[in-house]
């Protein structure tokens, strides 16, 4: 009965960034029916860094403050794990039952995860298809414990409940296939441009087969990062080029696409440069119909700094 009188339940996608934090609420029933609700943008609290939150009483206010001014009533959150310092990625592991491979990273986590030394969350889960004998494929999706506590610290002091934790990477892929610019059955090149680093991550079949961060230069203006000054664009686009050389030889599905997302992602400089950069080195061993270009809502309800944010909306399940 509630449901037909107020619709389906909302999630609000909170993309806490370095100097503005992104909020979009929105409610799901299908692929296909998506309501974008209301949005909100707020400035970080000074010293917020890399998930690292000095403040969480100070993130909390901010939080309850957006929430009341944009008049968003859902207390229920999903929030993003900071690109810089999570970790996905594709291993070949030897075939056992989840719950024993699970017990074999509890045991042993720095194993599996880089920094599981200083405490780590994370989750698995395992892939079917061919591998070498004896051997079978998994994604793990992990992140600092510390960087997760005190957001949902904050959270929590923001009078708001936590539904969901997740890592960059896989939110902004569920919003490019809600904006039909990508396919699980595609290879897809997702560029995340935020104030301080880039996100660079390949998927192949809708499983995360490369992330990196590249690190991007301040600019003479305080408090204002360029994300096209020389060396940021220099190191930005061999990287992007690295990473489909890879696709172009090791994988079944080469990416037909470059997406670019964040802040600064709708600037046509980018797409256009990096369009001529690629086919300048890569020449004919691109997919054809290949291009580059901005994540777009097709109805326009969703900006593009915001595209992180919708993606922590979607439940994931509606996308696997």
């Amino acid at each position: 009965m509630f449901k037909s009188l107020f619709g389906p339940p909302s999630i609000v996608g909170v993309d806490v960034g370095t100097h503005s934090i992104k909020i979009l609420e929105v409610a799901v029933s299908s692929k296909r029916l998506t309501e974008v609700r209301k949005a909100a943008e707020a400035e970080t609290p000074p010293g917020y860094s890399a998930g690292q939150v000095p403040d969480v009483q100070a993130l909390g206010q901010t939080l309850r403050q957006a929430f009341r001014s944009a008049k968003i009533r859902s207390r229920r959150v999903a929030l993003a794990v900071p690109a810089q310092v999570g970790f996905v990625r594709k291993l070949m592991v030897p075939v056992m039952p989840e719950k024993e491979l699970r017990a074999a990273i509890d045991l042993q986590p720095d194993r599996y995860i880089p920094f599981a030394r200083d405490g780590v969350v994370y989750d698995l889960h395992l892939l079917p298809g061919p591998a070498p004998e004896g051997q079978m494929w998994a994604v793990i999706a992990a992140a600092p414990r510390k960087c997760v506590s005190d957001l949902m610290a904050a959270c929590k002091a923001a009078g708001l409940k936590v539904v969901r934790v997740d890592l960059e990477p896989l939110a902004l892929y569920r919003a490019a296939l809600a904006t039909e610019q990508a396919a699980p059955d595609q290879g897809v090149c997702l560029v995340d441009l935020g104030s301080e680093s880039a996100r660079i991550s390949l998927f192949e079949g809708g499983i995360p087969i490369i992330s990196r961060t590249i690190d991007m230069p301040r600019s003479s203006v305080e408090g204002v990062a360029d994300p096209f000054a020389g060396v940021a664009t220099e190191d930005l686009f061999y990287d992007i080029r690295r990473s489909l050389e890879f696709a172009l030889t090791k994988t079944a599905q080469p990416p037909s696409r470059v997406l670019i997302a964040g802040g600064f992602g709708n600037d046509a400089y980018v797409a256009l440069s990096l369009t001529a950069y690629l086919r300048g080195f890569l020449a004919e061993r691109l997919p054809a119909g290949f291009r580059v270009e901005a994540m777009q809502d097709p109805a326009q309800r969703v900006p593009l700094a915001h595209m992180l944010a919708f993606g922590l909306a979607l439940p994931p399940e509606l996308y696997a």
